[in-house]
């Protein structure tokens, strides 16, 4: 003992806790061993509008964009796409397929990408021509480079909104809209 008397009593114990836990969540978040992305469907069924938004992590995006189409992003460096969006929407029109009432959504229209510490937002929009019965959901976003990839997805429509966990187990995902 180096004679530093230790009174931290069960408060200091939770407060310890809590710094340790704290530590170990941002200095891990810089190497983000999971591998996830977070997709946001949101429907108005009615209407036929779809609003899409795909969060992925920026380092390990960017090195798939480079491998796959040979474009060189800049997202860790905080640098927007810029003209390199068209391999974005490629990859994202290819690795996230979405089909209304048997219609695919070929066309999914780029609104912006947003950058933060350690992500890229990527939003969409589509207007299906007519109501929206039902939905298929094919998400394979970063599967061919991560074996462990999860991929969220979070759909939202008639104020009802539901969750899903995707995988390469498990890739697609369908329901039916009831009016």
């Amino acid at each position: 003992m180096l004679g530093i008397p230790l009174r931290c009593g069960i408060n200091g114990i939770k407060k310890m806790r809590w710094v340790g836990l704290i530590v170990l969540l941002t200095g891990s978040s810089w190497l983000h061993p999971v591998h996830i992305s977070v997709t946001n469907l949101d429907l108005d069924p009615v209407r036929g509008k779809v609003e899409l938004s795909v969060k992925i992590f920026a380092d390990d995006f960017q090195d798939l964009i480079l491998h796959k189409y040979g474009v060189q992003l800049n997202i860790v460096e905080q640098e927007e796409p810029g003209e390199r969006i068209s391999a974005v929407n490629e990859y994202i029109q290819e690795a996230l397929r979405l089909v209304f009432n048997g219609e695919e959504a070929a066309d999914l229209q780029f609104v912006e990408s947003r950058l933060n510490e350690e992500a890229i937002w990527l939003f969409y929009r589509y207007e299906f021509p007519g109501k929206i019965r039902k939905v298929d959901i094919l998400n394979r976003v970063m599967l061919e480079k991560f074996s462990d990839q999860t991929n969220l997805m979070i759909v939202t429509y008639d104020d009802k909104q539901n969750g899903y966990r995707l995988d390469n187990k498990t890739t697609e995902l369908s329901f039916n809209i009831k009016k």
